[in-house]
């Protein structure tokens, strides 16, 4: 009797996962990711975006990164870019804020349907080279990390259902 009792907790335990991917849209296996559309100033931001969201999607492991026949498409556009002093020590400048606005679109290409679109993402982040509070010391370092965050946001709003 004891031993069945901890089959059966076994059992239950080996059953019981968690994750936070969707099981809503269990038939997409595959994304393709084009390069997003550069509508700012901000030379190469495009190719950035592109090389990192690819890396990221690659490494993350959820969805194949594939250029031919893909199940989903990411699309996008960088509307806006900028890069603003945000506040002074003394006579020079303490921190700066990186602001890049996004227009998104996440389609399901097997049921032909956006899955998730924001046509006015804004993402920001500080950096400072002379506050050691501040985790990020270069613009690049903080543009690294909006497109990061640019990633999570994709994936909780189209893929992770709560």
């Amino acid at each position: 009797m004891k031993n069945a009792i901890i089959i059966i907790f076994l059992i239950v335990l080996m059953s019981c996962t968690y994750s936070v991917y969707s099981s809503g849209y269990p038939h997409l296996k595959t994304i393709s990711v084009k390069s997003f559309e550069n509508k700012t100033t901000e030379y190469s931001l495009e190719e950035n975006v592109f090389n990192s969201l690819s890396d990221l999607f690659s490494n993350d492991g959820r969805l194949n990164l594939v250029s031919i026949s893909p199940d989903c498409i990411l699309e996008g556009e960088i509307l806006d870019y900028s890069d603003k002093v945000l506040s002074y020590a003394g006579s020079s400048v303490d921190e700066y804020e990186v602001k890049v606005l996004f227009s998104v679109t996440f389609t399901d290409l097997q049921k032909n349907e956006i899955i998730w679109q924001n046509k006015s993402l804004l993402l920001k982040e500080t950096y400072s080279s002379s506050d050691p509070n501040i985790t990020y010391k270069t613009e690049e370092e903080a543009q690294d990390k909006i497109i990061k965050e640019l990633f999570n946001t994709i994936l909780t709003k189209s893929l992770e259902e709560w």
